[in-house]
């Protein structure tokens, strides 16, 4: 069976939990009442430098570690340089001569994770949004900022990177103070990187963000915020947000969904290492580890209670809807049912992930995985491979399409094997989304060029500060999916930054294209196209194809059809035997008949054979 395994450096941080005795830590971490506890996260821009922020913060709260980015616990992470889960931990500060435990959560900063930002932020009571002083507000800073503002939460201001020497403190703190409404005197300037004035910021999380509301002698109530498989078979650690009530380590616990109890094996806070406790109260964040058999028994945002209690299930965000698709098959060398027990796992802990079965005539039984981005897509397969070893084959993302049909039906559909007859539609309709952009002056006509091209209508244009602007576009959703990001960065030489929000249908015009090889359809490859592009992608499609099919005796022709009609076509030359070399003079009738022959042959072989597909074909495409 396969086993979740961590990265390098929380291997050493998780397995090691479980061969330690509860007296190893208990005596240094007290019993805190909820009035002298604050929950707060940490929201910006990918590379505003939360992560960074964050070590300050745990090293002003004792902690002293010679790694960067201690919050940073995946390999993919610490890859790619962003935060993809959020994590959190427990800090002890005294002021004003009482002690308090501050309980910090660290977000991710990417659009494609603003569901687990959503997810931080509704067990938090207040919120430091942090602006880079060198590339001012950017786009997914208003879309956290609103986020928090949606929760009711307290917002303190603070101003990143203050040391650097192209810092524009005096903009961007006017930047801040308009779109925020924030009042630019109490904006905290901080360089992370240093520590200069970090130490300001707690005082004000104390000061400014409210206590939990709850009562510790309640009746339990707590909500499993995220869970991870540990190295030893069955163990599960949950993070837990006590709401009401107390947990104590000798106590077993109920999953509210389930129905079933569990006994505690260990209890405790993150500092971010895990440290064991006697207690976890109401107002706190902590950890349960548990022996759990069923992988299904463990669901995130479920409410954890005593065994026997009749409390209600706690609201919690609800799961996102997911904006693009792909099929998920097991490579060659993948077992099917541990690549399902691997992919129930991840799919477990990542709840923007949605999961259905699905099954393909080329690649078999497999899975369809719905994803809130392309780089959230990115993610999970890399995450995949490496905590589990797993090889997969991931189609071409795909996005949700509407058909209103003759009978007045409405029906969703992501792939082309669900698309409705054309004869019995309406209308078809694509999704939108609003894009908001964040650009510098010297790049606008480019960007605005940019989105027009794919399709895009402006709605607004407006400035945000000394020589940037902010733009909105309503774009289809399939422009977003392949490279608009990375075109917007390439155009803007790095400069502007863009997200995005639902913003429901427009109608359009969409047709099926399937792909033949040798005569024969194959379901993996058929296409959902708009139809003044029809011509294009097959061309396309048929020469990436052919470039990718191994040669063999006989020819294998490829071609996009829309019903009979050939689109575009494209063919894969077969070896060929040269059969005249043993003639030496004589009338070329002979070599007319030998070579005859040898079409004859190759024709009767194609006619018979079937072509396989390599699976690296699914892959590349």
């Amino acid at each position: 069976m396969n086993i979740w395994h961590p990265s390098k450096r929380f291997i050493k941080r998780i397995p090691n939990v479980l061969h330690r005795t509860l007296s190893d830590g208990i005596e240094n971490f007290p019993k805190f009442d909820p009035k002298y506890i604050r929950n707060f996260s940490i929201i910006a821009h990918v590379d505003h430098g939360k992560s960074t922020l964050a070590d300050r913060l745990i090293e002003i709260g004792g902690v002293k570690s010679s790694l960067p980015q201690q919050l940073d616990n995946l390999q993919v992470e610490r890859e790619r340089g962003i935060t993809v889960k959020a994590q959190c931990a427990s800090l002890r500060y005294s002021y004003k001569g009482s002690e308090y435990l501050l309980n910090l959560i660290d977000t991710p900063g990417h659009a494609d994770f603003t569901h687990e930002v959503g997810r931080s932020l509704s067990l938090s009571d207040g919120a430091i949004l942090l602006v880079d002083a060198t590339q001012g507000v950017q786009a997914q800073t208003v879309s956290n900022f609103y986020t928090a503002f949606e929760n009711d939460l307290c917002v303190l201001g603070a101003l990143n990177k203050i040391d650097m020497p192209n810092a524009n403190v005096r903009t961007c703190k006017m930047e801040m103070s308009k779109i925020f409404d924030l009042v630019a005197s109490q904006i905290t300037e901080i360089s992370a990187k240093t520590g200069e004035n970090v130490e300001k910021l707690l005082p004000q999380v104390i000061e400014v963000v409210p206590p939990p509301q709850g009562n510790p002698d309640a009746e339990l109530v707590a909500i499993l915020h995220d869970c991870q498989y540990l190295s030893s078979p069955g163990s599960v650690l949950l993070t837990v947000f006590i709401k009401e009530g107390t947990i104590n380590s000798k106590d077993s616990i109920c999953l509210l969904s389930s129905g079933k109890t569990f006994p505690v094996r260990e209890m405790g806070v993150f500092q971010p290492e895990p440290l064991p406790t006697q207690t976890l109260s109401s107002g706190q964040l902590g950890y349960l580890i548990l022996k759990v058999k069923d992988v299904g028994d463990v669901v995130i945002g479920d409410t954890i209670c005593m065994p026997g209690s009749t409390v209600e299930p706690v609201k919690t965000i609800p799961k996102p809807k997911p904006s693009i698709f792909s099929g998920v098959f097991p490579d060659e060398d993948t077992d099917f049912r541990s690549m399902k027990e691997s992919l129930e796992k991840l799919v477990q802990s990542d709840t923007s992930v949605s999961m259905e079965t699905d099954s393909n005539q080329n690649l078999g039984k497999g899975w369809n995985l719905g994803f809130l981005g392309t780089l959230h897509r990115e993610v999970f397969e890399q995450r995949l491979a490496q905590e589990f070893g797993t090889s997969i084959i991931m189609t071409k993302p795909s996005i949700t399409y509407r058909a209103l049909l003759d009978n007045g039906k409405i029906v969703e559909f992501n792939s082309a094997k669900d698309m409705p007859d054309s004869y019995h539609v309406v209308k078809w309709e694509e999704p939108v989304v609003e894009t908001t952009l964040i650009v510098p002056g010297d790049y606008l006509a480019s960007v605005i060029s940019h989105c027009m091209s794919c399709r895009g209508i402006q709605k607004e244009n407006s400035t945000v500060g000394e020589g940037r602007f902010l733009l909105k576009f309503e774009i289809p959703l399939i422009e977003t999916v392949d490279d608009f990001y990375s075109s917007i960065k390439k155009i803007s030489s790095g400069y502007a930054t863009c997200d995005f929000e639902d913003a429901g249908f427009w109608e359009t015009d969409l047709t099926k294209v399937d792909v033949l090889v040798n005569g024969d359809k194959v379901d993996g490859l058929s296409m959902i196209v708009r139809s003044d592009e029809i011509r294009e992608v097959s061309m396309k499609t048929v020469k990436n194809i052919a470039k990718l099919m191994p040669r063999e005796l006989y020819k294998i022709i490829i071609q996009c059809v829309i019903g009979v009609k050939v689109q575009a076509r494209a063919e894969v030359k077969p070896y060929r035997k040269d059969v005249t070399k043993d003639l030496y003079g004589g009338d070329k009738t002979r070599a007319m008949k030998l070579l005859a022959r040898q079409r004859e042959g190759k024709k009767k072989m194609r006619e018979k054979a079937t072509v396989k597909i390599p699976r690296a074909v699914f892959r590349t495409l």
